[in-house]
């Protein structure tokens, strides 16, 4: 028959020993963590990466959206200046939320330019694909006119939208217009 010791000292080492990590489950509990940490740090480059191309996006979008917003609303005959702007068009500084700046700000963060795709289209109207097979297949609708906005990550109000670096990505964007109003 087994003897059991009910000597309270003793429940207490027996108690207090079960109750401790080794070091080995030390060891492999912090190795594990540790793999765990590398592994969510190496992701963070990758993840800042595409919040920075998500925010350029969005910023590029809003600039695209207000100009032809602001172009939809102006005058017909001079488009809020793209018209009299000839091949050159109009340029426009925003700050990097794609809200527009004041001139002279040196919050510059994008760089707009805006022109018609086609000059002659003051007079004659936007080229439209037709339905039917005539001669050139290309028929004109004088209420449309084909407007270019072309978007820059740049901080130089002297940006050369023909002929940009390199490292610099010119976004270019068309936007067909309709006459609204008489």
């Amino acid at each position: 028959m087994k003897t059991q010791i009910s000597h309270p000292t003793y429940l207490k080492v027996v108690a207090c020993r079960n109750a401790a990590f080794s070091l080995v489950e030390v060891v492999l509990a912090v190795g594990i963590m540790a793999l765990g940490v590398v592994t969510i740090l190496g992701l963070l480059p990758h993840g800042m990466e595409m919040s920075l191309k998500t925010a350029n996006e969005q910023a590029e979008t809003r600039i695209v959206d207000q100009i032809t917003g602001e172009i939809q609303a102006a005058d017909w005959d001079t488009m809020s200046g793209v018209v009299g702007g000839g091949t050159a068009g109009i340029t426009k500084a925003y700050d990097d939320q794609g809200l527009e700046l004041p001139a002279g700000s040196d919050l510059l963060t994008y760089l707009a330019r805006v022109r018609l795709l086609d000059i002659s289209e003051v007079t004659n109207g936007a080229r439209i694909p037709s339905g039917t097979k005539a001669a050139a297949g290309v028929s004109t609708n004088k209420n449309l006119r084909r407007v270019m906005v072309e978007v820059a990550v740049t901080q130089d109000m002297n940006f050369n939208f023909n002929s940009p670096p390199p490292a610099i990505t010119v976004k270019r964007f068309t936007q067909l217009i309709a006459k609204m109003r008489k």
